[in-house]
């Protein structure tokens, strides 16, 4: 079997925009904007999030943070995208992460939103873009994510996108400083692709 070539556009060149937001990878243009968000929602995304390490709003780490991402998008093992609205206002990321080719060939969903911007379907709209993205042009097979149990409000956006609960995972994810359980999710390129609304 002769495995689909990946996406071979320019990082500097691609953008995803849907009715509301535009998704992009990260620029050293973002530094103000990133540290303001990512300073205003940490406590309300500490407990869902790995440990940040020191220094970790500073423009050296996003600097490095950039050079990195850009890296791994071209070497296949991370899709990054920063999501904003369509005035350019910052509110959060989504990333394909632990990218395995292969006959796995699958990416988990990775993703954070401003608190101010929660309530409005924002991460809902860009998640089904990445999908899309995901399906269409990377040619995953499927898309894994994981959440804790008590994340309610990931746990309904991934049953919007109709991911299929499939697991239980103890101790799974370093979370705010420790182990933590995570509920699985996965969904498949067949049923994504044939789904009501995604035929397109």
């Amino acid at each position: 079997m002769i495995w689909p070539l990946r996406e071979k556009q320019p990082i500097s060149t691609i953008e995803i925009k849907t009715l509301r937001l535009s998704l992009r990878p990260g620029e050293l243009a973002d530094f103000p904007q990133w540290k303001t968000v990512r300073q205003r929602s940490f406590p309300y995304l500490k407990p869902f999030e790995p440990t940040w390490p020191d220094g970790c709003l500073t423009a050296d780490f996003f600097d490095r943070r950039v050079k990195r991402l850009a890296s791994e998008w071209a070497h296949d093992r991370t899709y990054a995208f920063l999501i904003f609205l369509q005035d350019g206002t910052l509110v959060g990321g989504i990333n394909i992460n632990n990218v395995c080719r292969g006959a796995a060939n699958y990416g988990s969903l990775g993703y954070w939103l401003d608190e101010q911007a929660q309530g409005n379907g924002y991460m809902t709209e860009a998640a089904d873009a990445v999908l899309d993205y995901a399906f269409r042009v990377l040619h995953f097979s499927r898309m894994n994510a994981a959440t804790l149990p008590h994340n309610h409000k990931s746990r309904a956006m991934l049953q919007r996108l109709n991911f299929a609960e499939e697991g239980f995972a103890r101790n799974y994810i370093q979370i705010d400083g420790r182990r933590q359980d995570h509920v699985l999710y996965g969904l498949n390129a067949g049923d994504y692709l044939g789904a009501a609304g995604n035929s397109r």
